[in-house]
């Protein structure tokens, strides 16, 4: 079996924008970068909480993206 190590974290936030003129929901999503790798999934929900209490538009769903190093 194969290794791998977790390289590269991060917070993704997916922002509820509206609707277009056809009525579709539009979505902006932010990366933010340089998380810990070893960061708990309870931290990262309540530094989303903190962040998106700052923006004016609301936030749909939070994700946390990991960049692997196979070999």
């Amino acid at each position: 079996m194969a290794d791998y190590a977790v390289e590269n974290v991060q917070l993704r936030l997916m922002y509820e924008l509206g609707e277009d003129d056809k009525g579709n929901l539009m979505y902006r999503t932010k990366n933010y970068n340089n998380v810990k790798v070893d960061a708990e999934v309870t931290a990262l929900l309540q530094a989303a909480g903190a962040i998106s209490e700052l923006q004016t538009t609301p936030v749909s769903n939070v994700r946390r993206s990991e960049l692997h190093f196979l070999g």
